[in-house]
């Protein structure tokens, strides 16, 4: 039987999304969310690891282009904004100027980019961004996504912890990023939380990333 496992990482999607919605009335700044799960991650790097025991603390760790709502509408959130071309082939991202990684380094484009080159060539679910056959950077703040087809699926997947966006300063230095030692220790994330602690078998433990680029986000201190 697998031991308890205690993520002290949210409900993935849930939290993230309650997080955004809720109102300033409703919304009280503080306190520590507990959850448990039956089993342990392999690591905390949802960008190249499937499974929703690395998803949970992976998306509090981990910030991704867009979002969905409760109603199932695409919100920002690394990507403020973004144009899709009438053919469908080019999709467009305008990026957070405020947004950096939690060692401080900016956000960029090239991050977008490196993200995506490293999630088509190690995840499980590459295929959900099979139709782009490319990435173009033209400024620090917008990334051009170019696909083959049009692809329907595209936001989907872009909101989701299949697209996790990593600092490409960390991952870029030649290691195998399924096997990256910063995969589970010192893990550099562009989420609402920054890592504290991860024990294998026992609990991940993170804290509110104060220079979020979401103002007043999160509200937990710690989960």
């Amino acid at each position: 039987m697998n031991k308890i496992f205690t993520v002290v990482a949210a409900f993935a999607v849930a939290i993230a999304s309650m997080t955004s919605y809720v109102t300033a009335d409703e919304a009280k700044r503080g306190g520590t969310l507990r959850a448990a799960l039956a089993q342990t991650p392999r690591h905390l790097n949802p960008a190249v690891q499937s499974g929703i025991v690395t998803g949970f603390p992976g998306a509090q760790l981990f910030a991704t282009p867009i979002r969905y709502d409760e109603n199932w509408n695409p919100q920002p959130y690394l990507a403020k904004s973004w144009d899709v071309s009438v053919d469908g082939l080019t999709v467009t991202l305008h990026l957070q100027e405020n947004a950096v990684f939690h060692d401080g380094v900016p956000i960029k484009s090239s991050d977008i980019a490196f993200s995506l080159e490293t999630i088509k060539a190690n995840h499980p679910f590459k295929t959900m961004f099979a139709p782009v056959i490319e990435v173009q950077t033209p400024d620090e703040h917008t990334a051009v996504l170019k696909l083959s087809q049009p692809h329907p699926a595209l936001f989907l997947a872009m909101s989701s912890q299949l697209m996790s966006i990593i600092p490409e300063h960390v991952y870029g230095d030649g290691q195998d990023p399924k096997s990256h030692p910063q995969n589970s220790n010192n893990v550099v994330g562009s989420g609402p939380f920054k890592l504290v602690e991860f024990v294998p078998d026992e609990h991940v433990i993170v804290e509110r990333f104060d220079d979020f680029f979401m103002e007043n986000r999160p509200y937990l201190d710690r989960i």
